[in-house]
C-alpha cells in the first residue's frame, strides 16, 4: 500500500494534523531553546562571579525592612513559586506559595501573600529538572522553586551559599570537622 493509499482523512501536503508531533516539536524546540539560552545565562554567571564576586543588588521596598544587619541581595526572581515537600508519602503538601524570590549573601526569602525565609546553610543540594529547581534540605524536607531561569538561580544560590561557608570557615577558622563514625 502506498503512502498515499491509506485510508482516513486527506490532508494537503505540509499540512499540519491537529495533535501531530509537529506542536510537540515546536513546543519541545521552544523548550530547549529556553534551557539552552539559560545555560548560557548561568555560564556567563559563573565566570561574571569568578572575576568580580557575588553582585550586591540594591533592596528594593519588599526586602529591605526585611534583611538582616550585613545582608545583601544577590539575585531577585519575580513571580516565583515554592513548593515545600514533605518527605513520607501520604503526608499533607504544603500548598505552594508565590511571591518575588530574593537569593540573599544568607538565605533565600520568597516574599508574597506569605513570607517564608529558608536559610542557605539549610540547602543539602541543588539539582534542575523540568525547568525547576529542586533543593534539598539537610532536615530531609524538599523544597521546589518554579521561576525564570531556573539554571542560572542554581548558579546564583550555589555562588552565595559557597560565599556563606567560606565566610563562615574563615571565621570559625577552618569550619566544621568531619563526625566520628
Amino acid at each position: 500500500m502506498d503512502r498515499t493509499d491509506r485510508p482516513g482523512p486527506r490532508l494537503a501536503a505540509g499540512e499540519p494534523h491537529p495533535g501531530e508531533p509537529a506542536e510537540a516539536l515546536m513546543d519541545a524546540g521552544q523548550i530547549v531553546a529556553r534551557a539552552a539560552a539559560d545555560e548560557a545565562e548561568a555560564d556567563e554567571a559563573r565566570a561574571r562571579i569568578r572575576r568580580e564576586g557575588l553582585p550586591d543588588l540594591p533592596p528594593d521596598e519588599r526586602i529591605a525592612p526585611l534583611l538582616q544587619p550585613g545582608e545583601r541581595v544577590v539575585a531577585v526572581r519575580h513571580a516565583a513559586l515554592l513548593d515545600r515537600r514533605e518527605p513520607a508519602p501520604g503526608e499533607r503538601l504544603t500548598p505552594g506559595v508565590a511571591g518575588e524570590l530574593y537569593v540573599t549573601s544568607r538565605r533565600l526569602v520568597l516574599v508574597g501573600r506569605l513570607t517564608l525565609s529558608l536559610g542557605l546553610d539549610a540547602v543539602a543540594d541543588a539539582v534542575v529538572s523540568g525547568g525547576r529547581l529542586l533543593l534539598v534540605l539537610r532536615d530531609g524536607h524538599g523544597v521546589t522553586l518554579q521561576a525564570a531561569g531556573p539554571r542560572l538561580l542554581w548558579v546564583e544560590i550555589a555562588a552565595a551559599r559557597a560565599a556563606l561557608k567560606a565566610a563562615g570557615d574563615h571565621e570559625s577558622g577552618g569550619g566544621q570537622r568531619p563526625a566520628a563514625r
